[in-house]
Parts: C-alpha cells; structure tokens; sequence
C-alpha cells in the first residue's frame, strides 16, 4: 500500500481545555476533511475516557479505514489503551498511531496561531507515517517461574524467601563460601542497636529449611543470556573439598596445623586452612584453602580427614561449571567497604591504633577475632577513641559522594565502647552531619546525652593524625587537638568487586558512582535497564539493612507478580529484522546488539534476530551497512515519511 491507497481514520481529542484552548482543532478538522487519504474526522472532550473509546469504536461502525490516527496526549499515556479498544474493531495494533499535540504542542505552545498550524503539521506527519504501517502479530510465550537470586547477604536472603514462600523455586548464588553478607560482621545494627547475629540466624535456618530454595555458594556467575521470563545463568562453582555430610562441627578445626589471616576478621584474625565462615554458616559445610593446606601444598598433610567424624573431606573435589534457568534474576550483591588506599592520609596503615569502622565491627562483634571485647592491636582496652566522620569521602582524590549510612555507625563506636567502659571518652569529629528520620536523630542526641563529644571542625579535610606521647593525636581546622588511645574512620562504601562485569553480561547499565543503574529513582527504584532484573539491597546505592530488605522485598514482589504459573508473556512485537536475501554475514550487528539477540547462521552464512530477546531498540538496523537489518514500525519509509510531513504539506 502506497499514500494515496491509504485511507486513514483521525480522531481529534479536546483533552478538556488542555487542547482546546490552545489548538484550533475546528481549523484543523476543516483542513484534514479535505484530503483524499483521510476517511473521516471526528472531535471528542476525552478520547481516553470511557464515553471516548465507545465514541470511537461506534464512529468507527461501516467505515472502511486502513489506519487510525488519535491527535491527543503523548503515546506513553494511552497509545496502548487504544490499541486495546481499537482492536475490537478489528485494527491491527500496527494500523493505530498517536500525534502528540497536547505535550509536544499545546503545552508548549503558547501562541494559539502557530499551535494550531503546528498540531496540523504533527497530524500530516502522522497520516503521511501511517501510510507505510504494516502489520505486527503479537507473539506469546511460555515464561519461566523460577527465580535466580545473584547474592547470598541478608538482602539476597530476603528476597529468595519472599519468592519462594510464594511457591516459586529460587536458587541463591553466593561468590563467599556461606550466605550473610556485611550483616553478619556487625554485633548490632543502629539506631535501635539490634543484634545482628541474632537478626540474621532464624532467616538463615528459614533458608536452609526451605525445599524451595537452593543455595551455590563459593560461586561466582560467568555467563548470563535471555529475557524476562526465560534467563539462564551458568556459574563456576569452587571446589569445597568437603562434601555436603559435614555440619560445621569444627573437629577438624583443631586438627589442621595451618593458621593464615581471616578475611571474615578483616586481617584482624586468623582461621585454619580448612575453616567455615561463622558458626551456624549456611551452607554449613567447611572448605579447605587448597592454596594453605599442606595435603595440597606438599601432601604433607590430611590431619582433617583423619579427625573427620563424618567422612566428609573429599580431597579429589574438583570446580563444576553448572547452568539454571528461570523467568527473573534478582541482584543482591552488596558493597564493598572503600579501599584504605583513600585513608591512609589518616594515619591507616602507618599508625597502629587507627581502625576503619568495618574493623571495629569485627573487634566489637561476638564472632570476631576478639570475641567481642574491644581492645588495641597490643590487647589494650582503649580509655578514648575519636571517630573521624567522611574519612576518605566528599573528596577529590576520594570518593566524591556521601555514602549517607556511615555517620550512624561512626556515632555507633561510642556506644559500644561504652558499653564496655562507661568512663570511656569518645569524640566525634566531623563537618556535617548526616541522619535520616527521627530515629537516627534520636540517637544522635542519645550519644550525646551518654558522653560522646562531638567536635566540628571547619573542614574534613583539614583532620590529621600523627603519634605523639604514646597516642594518636587529631587535629583539624576549627578544633583543638585531641590525644586518643584508638582513631576509627568512619569510610564509605563502594560497589562490590564485579559490579561492572556484571553489569556488562547482563547489558545494565551502571550509575556515575558505579553501583547498578535503576530503571527509575522514583517509579521503579529496585528495576534496572533490563527488564525481568531486578535490584535488592546496596548494589543500586548504600542504604540501612532496613532499607536493603525493602528493597528485597520490593524486587521479589515485582518478580514473583508478573511470573504467574500458566500465563503467557507478551513478547516485543516492534523487533528488528534480517533480510536474507541483502544480508552480507558481516557480523557488524552482533558486535553492536546491546541484548544479544542476534547470532550468525553458518550454513546460511547470516545473521538471525531472535524476536524473543530483540527489544527493537535499532542499533542494528542503524549499523548495517547493506541495508538488511530493520526495525519493525521503524523503517526508514516510515521516518522519512513522518519527517516530510513536519517539513511539508
């Protein structure tokens, strides 16, 4: 069909006064009722309402149309309702198109002459677009239910218990060797100082003790392809060297006669060559360092296997390369603490009694190198402390944002010490201050209150540390120096390791500081740019635990809602195509394909568009150089006959 066999059916809507009082669509009308191509035109207050679809389909009743064209509001608020209303009438999807006057012209617009001629001009450019419209089938398929959970932390953990406890099989895959996170190295969690450990154990035992949930720990993802409803992801899973008969019953602890750092105590403590994160670990198995144990080092050694009770080391263990499907992915990887490269102006590393906040976590935590009882390097307990608020942010050669959660856990130190020593003298020094709520503030005036002093110096900038007499002295612009027994840095957090080739295989983008990137900040803050993956806990931004679990909760409702067992997912219908008869087999389009979806057909020699993972964003069809790659409803006849008609007649 060419423009002149076209013959179009166009609605003009009033929107109110939102349209009428800007555009002529009197004028308008008379204008377009004068052309062969249009079939009719018909006026209405509110298209969208009700009384508007039943007008439009009983206008519609004996005529004979190729396309409809409905002059109103931008496509993103109705186009989709009135395809659905248009359809009873028997038009293609494809044949129903939107000229957007209210948004692009009314609004805008202020002098009512040139509205008018411009709403007529976004009209012919509609009516001249349309003339080209063929149309689209639209497709369904089967979707997959299962849900894959990328991150084993207590916001990872809440979002698989969400999906499964909804009858949905959930597999969690966890890089570290057991489940837990960042949560498990804190002792209590501010501003209500809950403990932890005792948060965080009944969600791991619901885990284990859930049928629906599969946890892969000591893995890490290698490979992610599909769409919403249909993703596989293919993981390497480590070598344990212990099978799944162990419990975690630490016999073999004591046998091994290796020690080396923990990176669970952050350096601050030592684990065995064979070792289980935490007591109570999910999975609960032990793994063996294959790079410290001597049976691997020099076979010198199988001390565990023979104090083993259960049989249960396997020194013949080998990396497995596994692949799970399932119709969302949920990513809960976390943060990292920032790299005490960015502190060391403070004093880290070269001072001994200068901590970061997340090492005296470990040294206030029950379960940390010092079994909770806060002392020095040397076995002291310190009699004062200062806490160094923004210690390697809101910085220039640090990180250039405010991380929003450490100044609770910096006011945090003072209460733990003390409680421990109540004589204890504790300063805070910083230059702003940042809580959110009045809890948070409530706290803040409770330190106070308890005997923290708060010092606020004219820049965090300024603040620098040196030994003198025996302790640490901090100075800064603003203040007089203080002497200390123990200096905490309060750092800020930073993307986990991965996060950008993560983001790469999954075809997400990543935001300025180089967490996730939502789909939305408002509407769908825990979406990313893909559909079908979601975001729960810090991989989109720092947040509170409590924060980090509503945003699990949040990604997992999402997920679990739109994969309904026995319901078909609506594919994209406006795909690219592949001419085989233009194609040259150049590859230049897989290479630019941001999803993946096409690959190359070697016997034909092409390349092929799989309509089930194509968005129809264009890359393609803008990078192929013969012409063979095209958008379906975006073709160049198309555009250039909708760029005429803005230019022309």
């Amino acid at each position: 069909m060419n423009e002149a066999d076209s013959r179009t059916g166009l609605f003009l809507c009033r929107c109110g006064a939102n349209i009428a009082d800007f555009v002529d669509l009197e004028s308008v009308a008379s204008r377009m009722r004068d052309r062969d191509e249009v079939a009719f035109v018909e006026t209405h207050d509110f298209l969208c309402s009700v009384a508007g679809k039943e007008f439009i389909l009983e206008t519609l009743k004996g005529k004979d149309v190729d396309n409809v064209i409905l002059a109103a509001c931008t496509p993103k608020m109705h186009l989709k309702g009135f395809q659905k209303t248009l359809g009873k009438a028997g038009v293609n999807i494809a044949k129903v198109h939107m000229a957007n006057i209210r948004e692009q012209c009314a609004w805008i617009t202020k002098d009512r002459d040139k509205a008018t001629e411009k709403a007529r001009l976004l009209i012919n450019a509609a009516i001249k677009r349309s003339a080209y419209h063929e149309n689209l089938q639209q497709k369904t398929m089967e979707c997959l239910t299962d849900v894959i959970v990328i991150g084993g932390g207590i916001a990872g953990i809440e979002a698989a218990l969400v999906a499964a406890n909804a009858g949905r099989k959930v597999t969690i895959i966890e890089k570290d060797i057991s489940l837990g996170g960042s949560i498990i190295k804190t002792e209590e969690i501010a501003p209500n100082m809950e403990c932890a450990p005792c948060l965080l154990a009944p969600r791991l035992t619901a885990v284990r003790e859930n049928e629906n949930i599969e946890v892969v720990a000591n893995s890490e993802v290698t490979d992610v392809t599909g769409f919403f409803g249909n993703f596989t992801v293919k993981v390497r899973k480590k070598a344990r060297y212990v099978d799944d008969s162990c419990i975690g019953c630490e016999a073999c602890f004591e046998a091994c006669p290796v020690s080396c750092p923990s990176d669970f105590h952050l350096g601050l403590g030592e684990r065995k060559a064979i070792y289980t994160a935490f007591a109570g670990s999910v999975p609960a198995s032990a793994v063996i360092d294959r790079e410290r144990c001597l049976h691997f080092t020099d076979e010198s050694c199988s001390a565990c296997a023979d104090s083993c009770p259960f049989q249960s080391i396997d020194f013949s263990d080998s990396d497995e390369e596994l692949e799970f499907s399932g119709g969302a992915v949920i990513l809960a990887t976390g943060y990292d603490n920032a790299d005490s490269s960015l502190v060391r102006n403070l004093g880290y590393g070269d001072i001994e009694n200068v901590y970061t906040t997340p090492e005296f976590e470990r040294v206030a935590s029950s379960n940390g190198p010092t079994g909770g009882d806060i002392q020095d390097r040397k076995g002291n307990k310190p009699e004062s402390a200062a806490v160094i608020h923004c210690a390697g942010s809101l910085s220039s050669g640090g990180l250039d944002y405010c991380s929003g959660i450490c100044c609770m856990n910096a006011l945090k130190v003072g209460e733990l010490i003390r409680k421990q020593n109540p004589d204890a003298v504790v300063y805070n020094i910083h230059d702003r201050l940042v809580f959110k709520g009045p809890e948070e503030q409530s706290f803040y005036q409770k330190q106070i209150d308890d005997g923290t002093i708060m010092l606020k110096t004219d820049s965090h900038l300024s603040v620098s540390i040196k030994k003198k007499n025996g302790k640490v002295e901090i100075s800064a612009d603003g203040i007089d120096p203080v002497q200390v027994d123990m200096v905490v840095l309060s750092t800020g957090l930073v993307p986990s390791a991965g996060t950008d080739e993560l983001a790469e295989m999954l075809h997400i983008d990543t935001s300025k500081a180089g967490f996730f990137k939502t789909d939305h900040p408002i509407l769908h803050e825990t979406g990313t740019t893909i559909d079908g993956i979601n975001t729960a806990g810090c991989c989109i931004s720092p947040c509170s635990s409590s924060s980090a679990i509503t945003r699990a909760y949040a990604a997992a409702g999402d997920s679990v809602s739109r994969l309904i067992p026995g319901r078909k997912l609506e594919l994209e219908i406006m795909t690219a195509v592949i001419d085989e008869d233009v194609c040259a087999g150049c590859k230049l389009c897989i290479s630019v394909c941001p999803y993946t979806a096409i690959t190359f057909d070697p016997e034909k020699k092409i390349s092929v568009v799989n309509e089930a993972i194509c968005r129809g964003c264009g890359t393609c069809a803008a990078s192929c150089p013969s012409g063979a790659a095209s958008a379906k409803h975006f073709t160049n006849r198309q555009i250039y006959a909708e760029i005429e008609g803005v230019l022309n007649e």
